[in-house]
């Protein structure tokens, strides 16, 4: 049985991506996630990291996890309040620019069941895992593909550009 509350606190530098990775591999594990869900919270997990990773100053942050068996949630803080309130903005495909941290953002909303921001600086990313329904699967792998089909054709159009 997985532990509830866990808290881990994470140097902001680039080898601690393979911390992430750890602590998404053992609460999987413990939760028996299947590879959707784990490859859904891995993504929205290591976007998230690399958006602080590039653009905080802090040197340190936490990540706290909580499951009751129905969801999972994960909060991440302290986010710097720039960032943080990034994720409050609505995005579409369709507004998307060629800036990483608009793209990343909206990857990340899109794989999340919930997101939350609280008091400018936790972010709380909660994912459905009571059934791991199909339903949601399936939406979420019709987002992931329009996604690379736009990072594609602005990566054509910009090779166009450039011939």
């Amino acid at each position: 049985m997985v532990k509830n509350n866990q808290s881990f606190s994470i140097k902001l530098e680039a080898d601690s991506i393979r911390r992430i990775e750890q602590i998404v591999d053992l609460v999987c594990d413990q939760l028996f996630i299947n590879d959707t869900y784990y490859g859904s919270i891995l993504t929205a997990l290591t976007e998230l990291f690399e958006i602080m990773l590039i653009r905080q100053k802090s040197e340190t942050f936490k990540i706290e996890y909580n499951t009751d068996y129905q969801k999972l949630t994960f909060r991440i803080y302290p986010v710097d309040h720039k960032i943080a309130s990034n994720f409050e903005d609505e995005f579409s495909i369709d507004m998307l620019l060629d800036e990483e941290p608009q793209t990343s953002i909206f990857l990340i909303k899109s794989l999340v069941d919930s997101l939350h921001v609280e008091d400018k600086e936790i972010i709380q990313l909660s994912f459905d895992i009571s059934a791991l329904h199909n339903k949601i699967y399936e939406q979420r792998a019709t987002q992931l593909k329009d996604y690379f089909k736009v990072k594609e054709d602005s990566k054509v159009n910009e090779n166009n550009d450039q011939l």
